[in-house]
């Protein structure tokens, strides 16, 4: 399952917004999806009341954050090569 993402500017899976904070949810997660699934369930089912707290009590990343992040992952793994 697809939906477009207003932070990142493309569609992307359920899947990803669940990791998308170093392993924790994006903090929009809950607000893009409950219209689509029981996303309080999933993530209740995944992830501890203390990740929870963490993932949705903070700042979201902007655009420009989550791309400079993407850029230096793939570089770090060019780099384990």
């Amino acid at each position: 399952m697809e939906i477009y993402c207003t932070q990142l500017g493309m569609v992307i899976s359920l899947d990803y917004c669940l990791k998308a904070q170093n392993g924790l949810p994006c903090s929009n997660a809950y607000g893009c999806w409950k219209e689509r699934v029981d996303v309080a369930a999933i993530l209740e089912a995944n992830f501890t009341d203390e990740e929870l707290a963490l993932a949705f009590n903070t700042m979201p990343k902007s655009r420009l954050e989550r791309i400079l992040e993407s850029v230096r992952s793939v570089r770090l793994r060019r780099n384990d090569r």
